[in-house]
């Protein structure tokens, strides 16, 4: 986490209502100049009975502004802007999620999490949020951030991580921001850091066996390194020619990379076929099996993931290579000879 975040998220205590108190403390007229109490408004300084000819129609009786009529209770001016107001409103909240997002789709922290999401959607749904919070007048009708999130086992991490992202947009657009609730997007952003409760719900990666081997990140080196050792072993590669000469693999990579994550209790959806299916008439044999098996324990290596020697469940990776070896009898078929 770098400094910027660690001073946002010390401002956890700060509601967002009270960031913007000061803002509207000038509405209120107050100062005495606005009711008319000054002791001129109601004519009671002597000459408003009459009686010298001064009846009060010569302003004594408030009408000369010292009611407030002159605008000293600030009614001419409006109502203070609201912070969406503050902010360039629609174009510039928009400007800044543009940004934003730009800046996730790039960052492969997190940005898979993204992978299958609605751009267009997300972009509106995240600009009503704001424009709600902000006193916009808009109407955020998605799911609440508990929902929104759950399943996901988001880390304290990848938050940061998207925090980062926001303040790289504002930096980039020149947007000033404190940290401290001084500049006019503060609230905002301490608004964003008040929901990090209900957004993450694997603190610090270890309850989710996905975040323990490392996330997104982790399997997806352990899958390159796979596919890396397969393409090279003559005894099985060419169980993979035709995935490979498809489209260079690329499929086949992100097939795995989702299978495994999903299988590890990551926020992915494997969208292939289920592996009977999958490997219906290949005539696969038990040894092929075991041979892949063996190019994945040796990405394991390669990675510097431990397993134990029978997979006990000792060590890091032996979840993971139960899980791969628990498919041999969906994915081999004993074929007649030909």
């Amino acid at each position: 986490m770098n400094i910027k975040t660690l001073r946002l998220a010390a401002l956890l205590a700060l509601p967002l209502a009270a960031c913007t108190e000061e803002e509207s403390k000038d509405s209120g007229g107050t100062d005495g100049t606005t009711d008319g109490t000054d002791g001129t408004t109601d004519g009671t300084d002597g000459t408003t009975d009459g009686t010298d000819g001064t009846d009060g129609t010569d302003g004594t009786d408030g009408t000369d502004g010292t009611d407030g009529t002159d605008g000293t209770d600030g009614g001419d001016d409006g109502p203070p802007p609201t912070l969406y107001e503050q902010l360039g409103g629609e174009a510039g909240v928009n400007a800044v999620l543009d940004a934003f997002l730009a800046n996730v789709v790039e960052d492969t922290r997190i940005n898979w999490f993204f992978a299958r999401t609605d751009a267009g959607l997300l972009k509106s749904q995240l600009h009503d949020q704001i424009c709600e919070a902000t006193g916009g007048g808009c109407t955020y009708t998605g799911a609440n951030m508990v929902d929104a999130h759950a399943g996901m086992a988001i880390t304290d991490a990848q938050f940061n991580a998207l925090v980062e992202d926001l303040l790289l947009a504002l930096d980039e657009l020149g947007v000033p921001y404190a940290l401290d609730g001084s500049a006019t997007i503060d609230p905002l952003l301490i608004a964003l850091v008040g929901m990090q409760g209900d957004i993450v719900t694997d603190p610090d990666g270890s309850s989710v066996y996905f975040n323990k081997l490392g996330g997104h990140g982790a399997i997806t080196a352990v899958i390159d390194l796979f596919l890396g050792r397969v393409v090279a072993d003559a005894r099985i590669n060419g169980r993979f020619a035709d995935a490979i000469a498809r489209d260079g693999g690329a499929d086949l990579r992100a097939k795995l990379i989702d299978q495994v994550c999903e299988a590890t209790g990551g926020y992915c959806v494997y969208s292939g076929a289920d592996m009977v299916t999958a490997h219906a008439g290949m005539c696969i044999s038990s040894d092929e099996f075991y041979w892949m098996a063996e190019d994945l324990l040796g990405a394991l290596d390669d990675a510097g993931v431990p397993y134990s020697p029978f997979y006990t469940g000792a060590e890091l990776g032996d979840v993971l290579i139960q899980t791969i070896l628990s498919m041999e009898e969906a994915v081999t078929e004993e074929c007649p000879p030909t």
